[in-house]
């Protein structure tokens, strides 16, 4: 969920980490059609290769399905239980983009493969905002690049379908991501 611009040159794919401390993935889903339970992940890993010039790239990130948190311990077992994410049997999400996506030379999404609960679906993040640029690092300067991303999903197409319908199907995810060149 890290898609990112460089000044890598021409036909150079660019090497990034996601930097963890300043990344983000937080979800939303309806209680009762009433409120909106949200929630994040703590623990997340991944890298992207972007090449600015053809407009390439690919993606890889992965969540720790135990990390989950909703500010409520009681909620966050079940979440992590058999019920939902299944994390004893199932615990990385992982997000691998392979398109890249652009007006002119706005990235406006990246289309990928989200692997949930053991089932594979194709995934579309829609970008709400994209940049790229160097910052001070110490006594030194790093390629940086970030955004924000979302998109919608429906549990129960990864098999997630206890508490129908009380607790909604559709199930939004707000990606913050940063990351840096290697």
């Amino acid at each position: 969920m890290v898609w990112l611009a460089t000044s890598a040159g021409i036909g150079v794919a660019a090497e990034f980490a996601l930097d963890a401390s300043h990344t983000s993935v937080y979800f939303a889903v309806s209680h009762y059609d009433i409120s909106l339970v949200r929630g994040r992940f703590l623990k997340m890993s991944g890298t992207v290769q972007f090449d600015p010039e053809a407009k390439t790239g690919a993606v890889a990130i992965s969540v720790e399905a135990n990390s989950v948190d909703t500010g409520n311990k009681q909620l966050d077992r079940v979440l992590v239980s058999a019920q939902f994410l299944d994390a004893g049997q199932y615990p990385e999400v992982r997000f691998v983009g392979d398109r890249l996506l652009f007006e002119g030379s706005r990235l406006t999404a990246i289309d990928g493969t989200l692997t949930l609960h053991g089932v594979e679906r194709p995934l579309r993040l829609h970008t709400q905002r994209f940049v790229c640029k160097e910052v001070p690092a110490g006594l030194a300067r790093r390629q940086v690049c970030g955004g924000e991303f979302r998109t919608v999903i429906n549990r129960l197409e990864f098999g997630m379908t206890r508490f129908v319908p009380e607790v909604g199907s559709e199930v939004e995810l707000a990606i913050s991501v940063e990351a840096t060149r290697e």
